[in-house]
C-alpha cells in the first residue's frame, strides 16, 4: 500500500495554516473545564488520591501549589495543537467531525493510557472515571471548536 497523500510539503502547509488563536482558546477552555470539573469533584478526588485538606493547605506558597498547573497548561497546548493538526490533516470540519475527532483522540490516547496505568497501580474505577471524564469532555468540546473555527 501507499502512504497517504500527506507529504512533507503538505505538513509544512498544515502547520502554517493551523488556527493558532483557536488552539490558544482551546487550551483556555481545557483549563476552565478542569477547574470546574475538579472544583465539583475535588473532595472525592482528594479521597481517592489520599490527600487531606491539611495537605492542600500545606502546599500553599510552595511550587507544589502552582507547578501542576504549568504542566497541565503545557500538556493541553501540545494535545490541542496535535488535535488541530489531526483535524486539519484529515480535512475534518464542522461540529460532528470535530466532536468525533475530539472524543476519539481523548478516548484512544488519554483514556487508554490511564486505563493501563491505573490497572498496574491498582487504582480505583472511581478515580479513573473522575480523571477520565475531564479530558473526554474537554477534548470533545475542543474538537468541536477546532472543527468549526478553522
Amino acid at each position: 500500500g501507499t502512504m497517504s497523500s500527506i507529504d512533507l510539503a503538505n505538513l509544512d502547509m498544515l502547520v502554517r495554516d493551523l488556527n493558532y488563536l483557536a488552539i490558544v482558546v482551546g487550551v483556555i477552555i481545557n483549563q476552565a473545564i478542569g477547574a470546574a470539573w475538579y472544583g465539583a469533584l475535588g473532595r472525592p478526588w482528594m479521597a481517592e488520591v489520599g490527600l487531606t485538606q491539611e495537605d492542600m493547605e500545606a502546599m500553599k506558597g510552595t511550587p507544589r501549589q502552582w507547578y501542576p498547573y504549568v504542566i497541565a497548561a503545557g500538556s493541553a497546548l501540545i494535545f490541542t495543537f496535535a488535535l488541530a493538526f489531526l483535524i486539519g490533516a484529515v480535512g475534518a470540519e464542522g461540529i460532528l467531525e470535530g466532536l468525533f475527532f475530539g472524543v476519539m483522540a481523548a478516548a484512544c490516547f488519554i483514556l487508554t493510557a490511564y486505563a493501563t496505568t491505573y490497572s498496574f497501580e491498582n487504582r480505583s474505577l472511581r478515580l479513573f472515571l473522575i480523571n477520565s471524564g475531564y479530558p473526554l469532555i474537554s477534548y470533545a468540546i475542543i474538537g468541536v471548536l477546532l472543527g468549526v473555527w478553522q
